[in-house]
Protein backbone atom coordinates (compact mmCIF):
# COMPACT_ATOMS: atom_id res chain seq x y z
CA UNK A 1 0.00 0.00 0.00
CA UNK A 2 1.71 3.19 -1.10
CA UNK A 3 1.36 6.78 -0.14
CA UNK A 4 -0.81 7.63 -3.13
CA UNK A 5 -3.58 5.33 -1.94
CA UNK A 6 -3.80 7.00 1.47
CA UNK A 7 -3.06 10.66 0.72
CA UNK A 8 -5.37 12.10 -1.91
CA UNK A 9 -6.00 15.54 -3.36
CA UNK A 10 -7.35 18.13 -0.97
CA UNK A 11 -10.71 19.78 -1.66
CA UNK A 12 -9.68 22.89 0.28
CA UNK A 13 -7.86 24.73 -2.51
CA UNK A 14 -5.63 27.76 -2.03
CA UNK A 15 -5.60 29.43 1.38
CA UNK A 16 -4.61 33.02 2.06
CA UNK A 17 -2.60 33.15 5.30
CA UNK A 18 0.05 35.63 6.46
CA UNK A 19 3.55 34.84 5.19
CA UNK A 20 4.60 34.14 8.78
CA UNK A 21 2.27 31.11 8.99
CA UNK A 22 2.92 27.99 6.94
CA UNK A 23 -0.21 25.98 6.12
CA UNK A 24 -0.32 22.52 4.55
CA UNK A 25 -3.35 20.35 3.86
CA UNK A 26 -4.35 17.11 2.20
CA UNK A 27 -7.21 14.75 1.72
CA UNK A 28 -6.86 11.18 2.95
CA UNK A 29 -8.71 7.95 2.30
CA UNK A 30 -9.57 6.23 5.57
CA UNK A 31 -10.39 3.00 3.74
CA UNK A 32 -6.77 2.86 2.51
CA UNK A 33 -5.33 3.17 6.01
CA UNK A 34 -3.12 0.46 7.50
CA UNK A 35 -0.85 0.73 10.52
CA UNK A 36 2.18 -0.06 8.31
CA UNK A 37 1.71 3.42 6.83
CA UNK A 38 3.20 4.89 10.01
CA UNK A 39 6.51 3.22 9.20
CA UNK A 40 6.23 4.11 5.52
CA UNK A 41 5.87 7.80 6.40
CA UNK A 42 8.39 7.63 9.28
CA UNK A 43 5.82 8.71 11.85
CA UNK A 44 5.95 7.10 15.30
CA UNK A 45 2.82 5.21 16.27
CA UNK A 46 1.84 6.59 19.71
CA UNK A 47 0.94 4.24 22.52
CA UNK A 48 -2.36 5.98 23.21
CA UNK A 49 -3.60 4.89 19.78
CA UNK A 50 -3.10 1.23 20.57
CA UNK A 51 -6.83 0.46 20.77
CA UNK A 52 -8.06 3.33 18.59
CA UNK A 53 -10.25 2.72 15.55
CA UNK A 54 -8.75 3.13 12.07
CA UNK A 55 -10.45 6.51 11.58
CA UNK A 56 -8.66 8.03 14.57
CA UNK A 57 -5.32 6.49 13.56
CA UNK A 58 -5.68 7.74 9.98
CA UNK A 59 -6.48 11.27 11.19
CA UNK A 60 -3.44 11.26 13.48
CA UNK A 61 -1.11 10.02 10.74
CA UNK A 62 -2.36 12.46 8.10
CA UNK A 63 -2.09 15.32 10.61
CA UNK A 64 1.51 14.51 11.46
CA UNK A 65 2.42 14.21 7.77
CA UNK A 66 1.13 17.67 6.83
CA UNK A 67 2.46 19.25 10.05
CA UNK A 68 5.93 17.90 9.30
CA UNK A 69 5.68 19.23 5.75
CA UNK A 70 4.79 22.68 7.12
CA UNK A 71 7.77 22.59 9.47
CA UNK A 72 10.05 21.55 6.61
CA UNK A 73 8.89 24.57 4.62
CA UNK A 74 9.84 26.82 7.56
CA UNK A 75 13.25 25.49 8.58
CA UNK A 76 14.15 22.59 6.23
CA UNK A 77 13.89 19.96 9.00
CA UNK A 78 11.67 16.88 9.21
CA UNK A 79 11.19 16.37 12.94
CA UNK A 80 9.07 13.74 14.62
CA UNK A 81 6.09 15.45 16.27
CA UNK A 82 5.31 13.75 19.55
CA UNK A 83 2.18 13.84 21.67
CA UNK A 84 1.60 15.22 25.17
CA UNK A 85 -0.42 13.24 27.71
CA UNK A 86 -3.39 15.48 26.90
CA UNK A 87 -2.98 14.36 23.23
CA UNK A 88 -1.88 17.78 21.99
CA UNK A 89 1.13 17.86 19.63
CA UNK A 90 4.64 18.44 20.95
CA UNK A 91 5.99 21.11 18.62
CA UNK A 92 9.74 21.55 18.11
CA UNK A 93 11.38 24.27 20.14
CA UNK A 94 10.69 27.73 18.74
CA UNK A 95 7.56 26.68 16.86
CA UNK A 96 3.83 26.68 17.52
CA UNK A 97 1.17 24.94 15.52
CA UNK A 98 -2.36 23.65 15.21
CA UNK A 99 -3.88 20.67 13.41
CA UNK A 100 -7.50 20.10 12.37
CA UNK A 101 -9.24 17.26 10.58
CA UNK A 102 -12.78 16.57 9.42
CA UNK A 103 -14.08 13.66 7.33
CA UNK A 104 -11.05 12.91 5.22
CA UNK A 105 -9.47 16.38 5.23
CA UNK A 106 -6.56 17.50 7.42
CA UNK A 107 -4.92 20.92 7.73
CA UNK A 108 -1.87 21.98 9.74
CA UNK A 109 -0.71 25.51 10.47
CA UNK A 110 2.77 26.17 11.91
CA UNK A 111 4.61 29.38 12.79
CA UNK A 112 7.77 30.48 14.52
CA UNK A 113 7.24 31.79 18.04
CA UNK A 114 9.27 34.87 17.21
CA UNK A 115 6.37 35.85 14.94
CA UNK A 116 3.32 34.51 16.82
CA UNK A 117 2.41 33.44 20.34
CA UNK A 118 -1.10 32.20 19.55
CA UNK A 119 -2.23 29.95 16.71
CA UNK A 120 -5.42 27.95 16.37
CA UNK A 121 -7.09 26.49 13.27
CA UNK A 122 -10.27 24.49 12.73
CA UNK A 123 -12.14 23.07 9.76
CA UNK A 124 -15.71 21.79 9.97
CA UNK A 125 -17.99 20.33 7.34
CA UNK A 126 -21.39 22.01 7.35
CA UNK A 127 -23.81 20.59 9.87
CA UNK A 128 -27.23 19.45 8.77
CA UNK A 129 -30.15 21.60 9.92
CA UNK A 130 -31.23 18.76 12.20
CA UNK A 131 -27.84 18.44 13.91
CA UNK A 132 -27.50 22.22 14.24
CA UNK A 133 -30.88 22.33 15.96
CA UNK A 134 -29.83 19.61 18.40
CA UNK A 135 -26.53 21.30 19.29
CA UNK A 136 -27.52 24.96 19.19
CA UNK A 137 -28.24 25.37 22.90
CA UNK A 138 -24.98 23.63 23.84
CA UNK A 139 -22.85 25.78 21.57
CA UNK A 140 -24.47 29.25 21.56
CA UNK A 141 -25.64 31.61 24.24
CA UNK A 142 -28.53 34.03 23.76
CA UNK A 143 -26.37 36.87 22.42
CA UNK A 144 -24.78 34.55 19.85
CA UNK A 145 -28.20 33.36 18.72
CA UNK A 146 -29.17 36.99 18.24
CA UNK A 147 -25.93 37.56 16.34
CA UNK A 148 -26.89 34.84 13.88
CA UNK A 149 -30.40 36.24 13.46
CA UNK A 150 -28.87 39.56 12.43
CA UNK A 151 -26.47 37.94 9.96
CA UNK A 152 -27.05 36.66 6.44
CA UNK A 153 -26.06 33.12 7.40
CA UNK A 154 -28.40 30.16 7.14
CA UNK A 155 -29.11 28.74 10.61
CA UNK A 156 -27.12 25.52 10.20
CA UNK A 157 -24.16 27.36 8.69
CA UNK A 158 -24.20 29.91 11.49
CA UNK A 159 -24.15 27.21 14.17
CA UNK A 160 -21.33 25.40 12.35
CA UNK A 161 -19.38 28.64 12.10
CA UNK A 162 -19.67 29.53 15.78
CA UNK A 163 -18.74 25.97 16.76
CA UNK A 164 -15.62 26.22 14.60
CA UNK A 165 -14.72 29.70 15.88
CA UNK A 166 -14.78 28.42 19.45
CA UNK A 167 -12.70 25.38 18.49
CA UNK A 168 -10.01 27.63 16.97
CA UNK A 169 -10.13 29.86 20.05
CA UNK A 170 -9.65 26.87 22.34
CA UNK A 171 -6.74 25.53 20.31
CA UNK A 172 -5.03 28.93 20.31
CA UNK A 173 -5.37 29.45 24.06
CA UNK A 174 -4.96 25.96 25.47
CA UNK A 175 -1.13 25.83 25.26
CA UNK A 176 -1.03 29.00 27.38
CA UNK A 177 -3.72 28.24 29.97
CA UNK A 178 -3.30 24.43 30.10
CA UNK A 179 -6.90 24.12 31.19
CA UNK A 180 -9.89 22.66 29.43
CA UNK A 181 -12.69 25.18 28.96
CA UNK A 182 -16.09 24.72 27.40
CA UNK A 183 -18.19 26.45 24.80
CA UNK A 184 -19.97 28.46 27.49
CA UNK A 185 -16.70 30.08 28.60
CA UNK A 186 -16.19 31.93 25.32
CA UNK A 187 -18.49 34.22 23.38
CA UNK A 188 -18.39 35.28 19.74
CA UNK A 189 -18.94 39.02 19.92
CA UNK A 190 -19.09 39.91 16.23
CA UNK A 191 -19.14 38.21 12.83
CA UNK A 192 -18.26 40.04 9.61
CA UNK A 193 -19.40 37.77 6.78
CA UNK A 194 -18.24 40.23 4.12
CA UNK A 195 -14.60 40.16 5.19
CA UNK A 196 -14.53 36.77 6.90
CA UNK A 197 -13.61 38.22 10.30
CA UNK A 198 -14.82 37.78 13.86
CA UNK A 199 -14.11 38.80 17.46
CA UNK A 200 -14.31 36.29 20.32
CA UNK A 201 -13.91 36.91 24.05
CA UNK A 202 -13.31 34.97 27.24
CA UNK A 203 -16.13 34.74 29.78
CA UNK A 204 -13.83 33.36 32.47
CA UNK A 205 -10.30 34.12 33.69
CA UNK A 206 -7.11 32.08 33.37
CA UNK A 207 -4.34 33.72 35.37
CA UNK A 208 -3.29 37.34 35.01
CA UNK A 209 -2.83 37.41 31.25
CA UNK A 210 -6.12 35.93 30.08
CA UNK A 211 -8.80 37.64 32.13
CA UNK A 212 -12.56 37.62 31.68
CA UNK A 213 -13.33 39.95 28.77
CA UNK A 214 -10.02 39.31 27.01
CA UNK A 215 -10.72 39.21 23.28
CA UNK A 216 -8.98 38.52 20.00
CA UNK A 217 -9.79 38.89 16.32
CA UNK A 218 -9.88 35.92 13.97
CA UNK A 219 -10.64 34.99 10.39
CA UNK A 220 -12.79 32.48 8.56
CA UNK A 221 -13.20 31.24 5.01
CA UNK A 222 -16.50 29.84 3.78
CA UNK A 223 -15.99 26.85 1.49
CA UNK A 224 -18.48 24.83 -0.53
CA UNK A 225 -18.58 21.91 1.89
CA UNK A 226 -17.48 23.53 5.13
CA UNK A 227 -15.83 26.41 6.92
CA UNK A 228 -12.22 27.09 7.91
CA UNK A 229 -11.54 29.31 10.94
CA UNK A 230 -8.26 30.49 12.40
CA UNK A 231 -6.82 32.74 15.09
CA UNK A 232 -3.29 34.04 15.42
CA UNK A 233 -1.65 36.64 17.55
Amino acid sequence: MDRQEFLISSPIGLLDFPETIEVQHTGFDISAYHQNLFGHHQVDFPGNLGKAVDKRCAEYLAGRIVARKAIERINSTKPKIGTHEDRSPIWPQGLIGSITHSDGVVIAAVAEQKHHRLLGIDFEHWMSAELAGELCDQLLDQSEKQLLLQSDLAFERGVTLIFSLKESFYKALYPHVNTFFGFDEARVRSIDTTNGAFIIELLTSFGKEYQQGWSIKGCFKVLSDGVLTYIYG
